[in-house]
């Protein structure tokens, strides 16, 4: 199944909706479109931590990554629409009542990280840490990393 005319920034948002929804316990539907596993090889070239599992979402020649890891999730790509993508999370990150905590910039140039806290019922709490790239940066990347963490 391909990506249908959707975006990199959309799927993205979708794989970040997801993840959420899954911390919150009320997960619904699915994706559109079926992923590809990435190998522990081609995981271990990126730095990701062992143990986990990632897929990719094809989207033309290149795709939307997501990590799974124990209470962690991370979504990301390079390139393609990254200036849209820090805007529609944020959109989705309103519609889970997240609340901005802080918006820094980072060592590399026009680099920025984003942070939200979600809260769920029931005690369950989400920690959404975005980085992303200002225009004319050279690194032109999207990255989403959310935290599931549980409230005594």
């Amino acid at each position: 199944m391909s990506a249908a005319g959707l975006t990199h920034s959309q799927v993205a948002v979708m794989l970040i909706d997801g993840a959420l929804a899954h911390i919150a316990g009320n997960v619904q539907g699915k994706m559109p479109f079926s992923p590809v596993h990435v190998h522990e090889l081609d995981r271990a070239g990126v730095g990701l931590k062992p143990g986990g599992q990632t897929l990719q979402y094809q989207i033309g020649e290149d795709g939307v990554f997501i990590d799974l890891n124990g209470s962690e999730v991370m979504v990301w790509f390079v390139g393609a629409d990254f200036d849209r993508a820090l805007s529609a999370a944020d959109a989705a990150l309103k519609r889970v009542r997240a609340k901005q905590v802080s918006d820094e910039a980072l060592e590399t140039p026009k680099q920025r990280r984003r942070i939200y806290q979600v809260d769920f019922s029931g005690g369950r709490l989400a920690i959404v840490s975005i980085e992303y790239a200002e225009r004319g940066a050279q690194r032109q990347r999207f990255r989403a990393h959310i935290s599931a963490l549980a409230r005594k």
